[in-house]
C-alpha cells in the first residue's frame, strides 16, 4: 500500500515474471513431459508383462509408434528454431535449449526479466520497495525474487515496460527547466554529468532521472537544468547546465522580424519625409520638438541611483545564493538578523546539521534573550543545506504553546543559523532523572500529568496540521520554567542519545524503542505511530526517565514488539494512565486513540486532581509519596 506510484506499475509486473516467468518452448516442454511419462510407463511395463506376452507386445508396439512420435515433433520443433534464428534470435536461444524438464533458471527455456529492466527497478526506481520486499515474511522468504545480478544479458526477454524519459529533439527548456528532457550530458564548464543513481539513491519521485546522466531540474530546485559533476577535489559538486531558455529564442525570433517590419517603416517614412523636404525648400526652427521640464535627464529616477541601489543592498537582496536557490515565501516570514546580533555563548552538543549552542539574541531596544542557536556547518553538503532550507520552511508555520518555536535564522554569513526559545531546564529526560527519588526528590501525579497534558496538546496541534513527528520521546520534549514543556527535535538528540538508536537492514539510524511493528518493519510513518510513541514517552515520564525495554538490546527489542510483549506498568503509575498506554500500543493503527481523545482525558484527570473532582479515577487523585 506504501509503494511510490511510479514504482507500482513496473514492480508487480516483476513480481510476477519473477516467481511465474514464461516459457520459450511450451510444446516442446509438453513433448518433454509426455517423454518422461511414456519413459514410466515402459518400466513399468517391462516389470510387469513377459515378453512373450501378446498383450505386452501389442503394449510395445503402442509405445514404439509414441516413441517415433515424439521424436518427429521434437524434430519438427528443432527445424522451427532454426528458421527463426534466420530471422534474428540470438544463438543461445534456437541452438541451445534444453531438454531438462522440468525447466529451471539455469535453463534457457525459461524467458526472465530483462536484466537492464532489474536493475534500473531495484537500484534507482524501486529502491526502497526492494529493501522493504527482501525481508518481508511472504514476498522476500517465500516468493523468488529475482537477483538482477544473476540473470543472463538475453535481447529475447520480459519486458516490464521501463522507458528512459528522452526527448532528443528538445534544445531548450521552458520555465525553469523542470520538463526539460534533452540529451546534453555536460555542465556548462565542460564536464561530464554524473548519473543521477550515483548522488541521488531515492528516484521513484522523480522517473525523468532514471537510467540517465542528462541535465535535468528535478522538483525545480534550481532556476535551470544541471547535473551532478567531479571537481579536483574528488567531492561531487553541482552545476549549471548551458541550455538556452526557450522563451529567448522566440523574443529573437520576434526581435528579428520586428527588426524587419521597423527598417521597412522607417526606409518609407525617410523617402516620404525626403520628398516633402524637397517639397518645402527650408524648415523653420519653431518645428522642432524641444524636451519638456519632467522629461529631462534631470527630473527622471535616476538623479539617486546609489540610494536605490543601497536600498535594494540592505533589504533583502543581501541574502546569499543559499536564500536565493530557496522558495523565498515562507523563509521570508521569519525575522533575520545577523551574526553580529548572536553572542555564541556555550555549545550545547552536535547535531545532523552542525553543532548546537546556547546564545543571547540583541532583539529591539537592546535587549538581550537567551536562544538555542542550530548552526549549519561550513562544509555541508548540498542535500544537508537542502535538508537545512526545507526544515526552515516546515517549521516556520509552527505556533503553539507546546511547540518550540523558530524565533528567527541568520543567512546573510556563513555559518547559516537557526535560532529557537531556549529552555533553561533542558531535555525532559534528564529533567526527569534530576527529579528521581534516586536523587531524593519526586513529582506528584499532578506534576506527571501537567507534563503529560502539554505533550499531547503539542502533539495536537501537530497532528492537526498533518505533521508526523517521526522521533517523539522524552529526549525530544524540552522543560522551562514552572514546568513548561515544549516538544522540539533540534537534531541533537541523536548523538547524545546514541543508545536509543538503531540501524536497521542498513538504513538510517531508528529508535526501535519508541517505535510500533508496522515502523519498524515497514518504515511507514504515520500519526498513529506517534500515538504509540505518546505511549512510550508516558512510560518514560512515570519511570521518571528509565530507558524502555532497559536490559534488553536492540534487536531484542524489535522480538519483543512483534511478540506483543509490551513494558510492564511503572511503580508510579496509576492503573487508569497505564491502560491509556496500552490503548496507544494497540497492534492495529486504526484502533489506537486520536490525540484529541488523549488530551481530552489527560485533560479531565488533570482537571480533576486540581478540583479532587469525585468521577475521576481515585488512583490519580493520589500523590506520589
Amino acid at each position: 500500500r506504501d509503494m511510490n506510484p511510479n514504482c507500482r506499475i513496473y514492480a508487480l509486473p516483476s513480481l510476477c515474471y519473477s516467481s511465474l516467468p514464461l516459457c520459450r518452448t511450451p510444446e516442446r516442454t509438453n513433448l518433454l513431459y509426455f517423454a518422461n511419462k511414456a519413459a514410466y510407463k515402459e518400466r513399468k511395463l517391462k516389470k510387469n508383462l513377459t515378453a512373450e506376452s501378446a498383450g505386452g507386445a501389442e503394449n510395445k508396439l503402442v509405445h514404439n509408434m509414441h516413441k517415433r512420435f515424439l521424436e518427429k515433433n521434437l524434430n519438427d520443433r528443432k527445424f522451427v528454431l532454426k528458421r527463426k534464428t534466420s530471422q534474428g534470435y540470438d544463438d543461445a536461444f534456437t541452438m541451445d535449449i534444453s531438454s531438462q524438464y522440468p525447466p529451471t533458471k539455469d535453463t534457457e527455456n525459461l524467458k526472465r526479466i530483462c536484466r537492464e529492466e532489474c536493475e534500473l527497478l531495484e537500484n534507482e526506481l524501486c529502491q526502497r520497495e526492494y529493501a522493504i520486499a527482501k525481508r518481508h515474511p511472504v514476498i522476500g522468504q517465500k516468493l523468488p525474487l529475482e537477483e538482477c545480478s544473476r540473470l543472463p544479458r538475453h535481447t529475447d526477454c520480459s519486458h516490464l515496460g521501463i522507458e528512459i524519459d528522452v526527448d532528443i529533439s528538445q534544445n531548450c527548456y521552458w520555465d525553469d527547466g523542470s520538463s526539460y528532457r534533452g540529451i546534453l550530458g555536460t555542465s556548462s564548464s565542460g564536464k561530464k554529468c554524473l548519473r543521477w543513481s550515483w548522488l541521488m539513491k531515492d528516484l521513484s519521485d522523480y522517473p525523468e532521472l532514471v537510467g540517465q546522466n542528462y541535465c535535468r531540474n528535478p522538483g525545480g530546485i534550481e532556476e535551470k537544468p544541471w547535473c551532478f559533476v567531479d571537481d579536483k577535489s574528488f567531492d561531487k559538486v553541482i552545476e549549471l547546465c548551458n541550455i538556452p531558455r526557450c522563451s529567448d529564442n522566440i523574443w529573437l525570433y520576434l526581435f528579428i522580424i520586428i527588426a524587419v517590419l521597423t527598417s521597412i517603416i522607417l526606409t518609407y517614412t525617410a523617402l516620404i519625409a525626403f520628398k516633402r523636404r524637397r517639397n518645402n525648400e527650408m524648415t523653420s526652427i519653431q518645428n522642432i520638438n524641444t524636451p519638456n521640464a519632467d522629461k529631462n535627464i534631470y527630473g527622471n529616477s535616476q538623479i539617486n541611483p546609489s540610494v536605490e541601489v543601497a536600498r535594494i543592498t540592505s533589504g533583502t537582496g543581501s541574502l546569499s545564493i543559499f536564500v536565493n536557490n530557496a522558495e523565498k515565501g515562507p523563509v521570508l516570514k521569519i525575522p533575520h538578523y545577523s551574526l553580529n546580533d548572536v553572542e555564541f555563548v556555550e555549545e550545547l552538543g552536535e547535531g545532523a546539521f552542525g553543532k548546537v549552542y546556547k546564545g543571547q539574541l540583541a532583539i529591539a531596544g537592546g535587549e538581550k534573550t537567551f536562544v538555542a542557536i542550530k548552526a549549519l556547518k561550513e562544509d555541508a553538503s548540498y542535500k544537508t543545506q537542502q535538508d537545512f532550507k526545507r526544515e526552515i520552511e516546515l517549521i516556520s508555520d509552527l505556533k503553539h504553546h507546546n511547540i518550540v518555536c523558530i524565533l528567527g535564522v541568520v543567512l546573510n554569513k556563513e555559518p547559516f543559523c537557526m535560532l529557537f526559545e531556549y529552555m533553561s531546564n533542558g531535555d525532559l529526560h534528564e529533567f526527569l532523572i534530576a527529579n528521581s527519588p534516586q536523587e531524593n526528590k519526586c513529582l506528584t501525579q499532578h506534576d506527571f500529568l501537567k507534563i503529560a497534558v502539554q505533550i499531547s496538546e503539542g502533539m495536537e496541534y501537530l497532528s492537526g496540521h498533518h505533521y508526523v513527528h517521526r522521533d517523539l520521546a522524552a529526549r525530544n520534549c524540552l522543560v522551562g520554567e514552572n514546568l513548561m514543556v515544549k516538544i522540539s527535535d533540534f537534531g541533537l538528540s541523536r548523538d547524545i542519545y546514541s543508545s536509543d538508536y538503531y540501524r536497521v537492514q542498513s538504513k538510517s539510524l531508528l529508535p526501535v524503542r519508541w517505535m510500533p511493528s508496522e515502523s519498524i518493519l515497514y518504515g511507514k510513518f504515520t500519526t498513529e505511530s506517534d500515538v504509540w510513541s505518546f505511549g512510550v514517552v508516558l512510560w518514560e515520564i512515570y519511570s521518571y526517565g528509565i530507558q524502555p525495554y532497559y536490559g534488553h538490546n536492540n534487536q531484542e527489542v524489535i522480538n519483543l514488539v512483534r511478540s506483543r510483549q509490551l513494558l510492564s506498568c511503572p511503580e508510579a503509575c496509576p492503573s487508569a494512565v497505564y491502560s491509556l498506554m496500552l490503548e496507544c500500543w494497540r497492534e492495529q493503527s486504526v484502533r489506537r486513540p486520536s490525540f484529541v481523545e488523549i488530551t481530552r482525558r489527560l485533560k479531565t484527570w488533570y482537571e480533576g486532581h486540581q478540583n479532587n473532582v469525585k468521577n475521576v479515577p481515585t488512583e490519580i487523585l493520589k500523590t506520589t509519596k
